[in-house]
């Protein structure tokens, strides 16, 4: 059908859709999806560059002391107290509106702080729970780490407070975060030979941070992975390729209107000439409030919040989004899931909880590929390079099955 018959049928169904037409347009572009014909997301996916995740935030201070619950005081020393602030008042600005939770997550500001307390000063919390693989593959307790028993990750609603936040679009199955399914997938590769193993890309090149020169790469996400390159490969020996091109601009202008799609078909061509990479890593960092830093306090160096992200290919409105079909969506979201709960053991709460949108990402590429956003334009260059530290050891734990 003719764009221009499309553009035409819009004008004629929105007024009579709705008085308020960006509302009006919502609901006929989840109708009617080839009428969306100037939509930045059907054109491809959305720009995360700028959605507000601050109420998705690290939601606690409290964990465990080696004998009882405690503040973690020394762990986020130099944190923003905006962020529990944001959490607690629910706020946001910008088009946080866009990612309010869903119904899981709309809590009274008590009752959220009462269950949240309650959850974490169960028994469960307070010791490792010797069923937990990512517990007991590590040669000791860290008393900063947060632990979970497999009797909560079992638990459909637990998991959904306590590892996801799940964006108001869309929703997750519980067969889809089933932790006995996602924790006995096998995400270990073998690590020996010669050719690359990981492959780094930035769909967002052009993101930078709070501190960054303008015009100097190596301050832009792309220098963030230039570090996480070094340390795969200097630290734990894992080949790693990195894409330094750039697909959020065009023509030295800023359009995201197709970076996945550019990004995609770079991704298939780097996998084509390099058979052996078993693992995509997309590097991004997050947007959010001015007032808001993702930043906790591992080892003595400011470091930027981690969070991984998952597309599940489903719009509550329009269902599953059949061309955007993922067959490797369950390993995607295993892979996710064990770096988290591997980051958590490790590194408490610097890593936020997993983020699922109903898109794919380019996802679909390999059983392990995942979407990594690390701090936020509020973060400094020194943070977010810092964050590879934890994000490189986290991944090596997953790959090595340590």
């Amino acid at each position: 059908m003719s764009r221009y018959i499309l553009k035409g049928l819009k004008r004629e169904f929105l007024p009579v859709l709705c008085m308020d037409i960006s509302t009006g347009e919502d609901i006929l572009y989840e109708l009617i999806p080839m009428l969306a014909i100037e939509k930045e997301e059907y054109f491809d996916e959305p720009d995360l560059s700028y959605d507000d995740f601050s109420k998705y935030a690290a939601v606690s201070d409290i964990e465990w002391d080696g004998e009882g619950i405690s503040s973690n005081k020394q762990n986020n020393e130099l944190t923003n107290q905006n962020e529990i602030d944001s959490y607690e008042n629910n706020t946001g600005s910008g088009d946080s509106t866009e990612h309010m939770p869903g119904e899981n997550e709309e809590n009274s500001k008590d009752n959220t702080l009462q269950e949240l307390t309650e959850e974490i000063s169960t028994e469960d919390n307070m010791v490792p729970a010797p069923d937990n693989l990512y517990v007991t593959a590590l040669a000791g307790i860290n008393p900063n780490g947060i632990y979970y028993s497999m009797d909560q990750l079992n638990n459909y609603d637990f998991m959904l407070k306590n590892c996801y936040a799940v964006d108001n679009s869309t929703n997750v199955l519980p067969e889809e975060i089933n932790a006995d399914t996602l924790l006995n997938k096998d995400m270990s590769i073998d690590l020996s030979g010669d050719g690359y193993k990981v492959l780094i890309y930035h769909t967002h090149g052009s993101e930078a941070f709070s501190d960054s020169r303008e015009g100097v790469t190596e301050d832009t996400v792309i220098g963030v992975g230039d570090e996480l390159t070094r340390l795969l490969e200097d630290e734990y020996g894992i080949k790693t390729y990195h894409d330094r091109n750039v697909y959020d601009v065009v023509n030295g202008v800023l359009d995201r209107s197709y970076a996945y799609t550019l990004s995609g078909a770079a991704v298939d061509k780097i996998l084509s000439e390099n058979p052996s990479i078993e693992v995509i890593i997309d590097l991004h960092r997050d947007g959010v409030r001015e007032d808001l830093k993702l930043m906790r306090v591992i080892d003595g160096r400011p470091t930027a919040q981690i969070m991984f992200l998952n597309g599940v290919s489903r719009l509550n409105l329009n269902g599953d989004i059949d061309y955007l079909y993922n067959p490797n969506k369950i390993d995607n979201l295993a892979f996710s899931l064990q770096m988290h709960l591997a980051g958590k053991a490790m590194y408490g709460d610097l890593l936020r909880r997993i983020y699922i949108r109903g898109y794919s990402f380019n996802l679909e590429k390999m059983p392990r590929a995942t979407l990594v956003e690390v701090g936020a334009q509020t973060n400094t260059v020194e943070e977010a390079k810092n964050a590879m530290i934890p994000l490189a050891a986290i991944l090596n734990s997953v790959l090595r099955k340590e």
